[in-house]
């Protein structure tokens, strides 16, 4: 491991408190003077270091930038982790770095996107570090019981980093946002990799877009969405408590995921709308199954919906 690298980890294990530049050195091995230098270099890169005399340096509370060894410092198990500074899109370089040959459970998180995506190929709004834009694969997508299913085991995971770090009550529209104060907070596409010949599933891009400090939306978006930016929030955290909670899933019972799933549903027990066939229906949503399909009665007539988009009727005052 560089230098680099190993003070970044130093410094994002002790961000509570300075450590001296001495100890820093006798930790990696390298001068004093060696140290002041890659402190600087650095800072020039955003990191934010404060330098406190006779203390030490330490991250600033505002420090806030992505890094490999800053999220692997909170990851419970040892994973291939990248970050960049710009992509188009995290789930789309993912998926030509799985065709290369990349492991299972790479992650990679990017500060900005500049073609973000969503399902239905729409947009996602993705600004330089207000957000977190990251892609995990899974080439074993069957140890989440069921490809079909992993959307929904990313939701819990993702509701349940956010109740775990910052006591953020969160709700989840099916099937794929978190949303937060009646607005959408987080949005998850999940994309197959199959090969073409045998069509056997081969791997799985989960991609999560969070907003964290977004103060500014579009106009299209301003009333519809929302970040998390009442709460001080490290990323790089986070990034690696929402893939601890998905991997911790896979030990449960796929029962008990889909309880939780339940549980959190802002959609269950509602009335909702959607399209089928270029025609809006309407319905009152009686379950969500065990294949993570809604269950809708609609007069005399019971629809089980696999996919798509529903919206929830306003209730008439």
């Amino acid at each position: 491991m560089s230098i680099r690298s190993e003070l970044i980890r130093e410094l994002e294990q002790n961000r509570t408190k300075p450590v001296s530049g001495q100890k820093l050195a006798q930790r990696l091995h390298v001068s004093r003077n060696a140290v002041c230098k890659m402190i600087h270099t650095l800072n020039e890169e955003g990191f934010e270091i404060a330098s406190f005399p006779r203390k030490g340096y330490q991250l600033a509370e505002t420090s806030n930038k992505l890094s490999a060894e800053a999220i692997s410092v909170y990851l419970k198990k040892k994973l291939p982790v990248y970050t960049f500074e710009q992509v188009d899109s995290t789930n789309q370089l993912l998926k030509k770095m799985a065709i290369d040959g990349s492991e299972h459970l790479t992650l990679i998180a990017a500060e900005e996107q500049r073609a973000g995506r969503g399902r239905f190929g729409r947009p996602f709004y993705s600004p330089s570090r207000t957000g977190i834009y990251m892609s995990l694969l899974l080439r074993m997508p069957q140890q989440l019981s069921d490809a079909s299913m992993i959307t929904i085991y990313a939701a819990v995971a993702v509701q349940r980093a956010l109740k775990q770090l910052y006591q953020t009550d969160t709700q989840i529209k099916w099937v794929n946002d978190i949303f937060y104060q009646g607005k959408k907070l987080c949005g998850i596409l999940c994309e197959a990799i199959s090969d073409f010949e045998s069509g056997r599933l081969e791997a799985i891009i989960v991609g999560i877009g969070l907003n964290t400090s977004t103060m500014t939306f579009p106009e299209e978006l301003k009333d519809i969405a929302v970040s998390l930016s009442t709460h001080p929030v490290n990323r790089n955290k986070l990034i690696a408590c929402i893939v601890n909670e998905l991997l911790a899933l896979q030990k449960e019972e796929h029962s008990s995921v889909l309880a939780k799933y339940r549980d959190a549903s802002v959609v269950l027990h509602q009335q909702i709308s959607w399209m089928q066939n270029g025609k809006q229906l309407s319905g009152y949503v009686k379950d969500i199954n065990n294949a993570g399909n809604l269950i809708v009665e609609s007069e005399d007539t019971t629809h089980i919906l696999s996919s798509g988009e529903v919206s929830i009727k306003a209730v008439a005052a």
